[in-house]
């Protein structure tokens, strides 16, 4: 953290922000499915992701807002909306944005705005408004019957990665639970060893602690998953989850080895969610490998996502 994040955090701290981890989960998860369908704003995503951002929650009306201290110096805020409307966006933000400027911050940041919502933000009172985006961050969405059809020139190139591992006695699929969960560290370990570390952890944070803290609130009724093995030996593993009818978030898919990833995704919704419409398989970064990755898995809908930044003139951090 810089020292002003550092004080603004202890700030929020003092205001009755709680940090967010496993045992904020379960409040996080009331607001799973409330007519979003991005990756960022799930519980197990808050709860997994967190730790590197030093995130910290609250809700403000009825709304659940988290903090993310971001390496660049700035801090974004994530509100999850309730069921029942309480008190109006309007008096939200002019919450947050007071808050804001006593913890030192010069400008509110909203972050992961869906674009389908972003009108509800551009009519906020009192505020000059600027809502930007970036590919880097928005999010790949397919539809599960894209995932799973193999015809057509547009499939070429999955059929081609799918082919030396589809119904191959030397490859096996099996459901993941808590007892084989330990597996998936295995196989993390493997493909760890072929990353440049320092680059990897750089985007978001290392994944093994994302991976451990999966372990803790992985439950059947909710988290559903895959292990790979070829000649019985773990090779890959997927872990979803669907927030509502329509929707599924593919929150890990690892493999040791070259094009397997593609197999994990097929099987994990034949398996689980072909009835589902759309897999969301979260967003690029920016990196170069994972977008190509993403890009050519399958046809993909872009789920832009928006920072909104709000300010008054005049107004400086304190």
């Amino acid at each position: 953290m810089t020292d002003q994040q550092h004080k603004g955090y202890e700030y929020f701290l003092n205001q009755g922000f709680l940090p967010v981890d496993t045992e904020s989960y379960p409040v996080f998860k009331r607001y799973d499915g409330k007519d979003s369908r991005l990756f960022e704003t799930t519980a197990t995503t808050s709860t997994i992701w967190g730790f590197s951002y030093q995130a910290i929650y609250k809700i403000i009306y009825g709304y659940l807002c988290s903090l993310w201290f971001n390496k660049d110096g700035s801090l974004y805020c994530i509100v999850q909306q309730p069921d029942v409307a309480g008190a109006s966006l309007q008096d939200l933000v002019d919450t947050l944005y007071k808050l804001y400027q006593e913890a030192g911050f010069p400008a509110l940041q909203i972050w992961a705005v869906e674009e389908r919502f972003l009108e509800w933000y551009q009519h906020i009172q009192g505020y000059a408004i600027k809502a930007e985006y970036s590919d880097d961050w928005s999010e790949y969405a397919y539809r599960t019957k894209d995932i799973l059809e193999l015809s057509g020139g547009v499939n070429f190139y999955k059929r081609k990665r799918l082919k030396p591992y589809l119904n191959m006695p030397h490859v096996s699929i099996i459901p993941l639970t808590k007892e084989n969960f330990h597996i998936c560290f295995e196989v993390e370990e493997a493909w760890c060893h072929q990353q440049d570390c320092p680059l990897c952890e750089s985007f978001s944070g290392c994944a093994k602690k994302s991976l451990e803290l999966m372990a803790d609130i992985f439950d059947e009724r909710i988290h559903k998953g895959i292990l790979g093995y070829i000649d019985n030996m773990p090779v890959g593993y997927a872990i979803c989850e669907q927030i509502n009818k329509q929707i599924v978030i593919l929150y890990f898919g690892k493999a040791s080895i070259a094009n397997f990833n593609v197999s994990l995704y097929y099987m994990v919704i034949k398996m689980y969610f072909s009835s589902v419409v759309y897999l969301n398989n979260g967003h690029d970064m920016g990196k170069d490998g994972l977008r190509i990755f993403k890009k050519h898995l399958s046809t993909h809908e872009l789920w832009r996502k928006y920072l909104c930044t709000f300010t008054k003139a005049g107004d400086q951090s304190l």
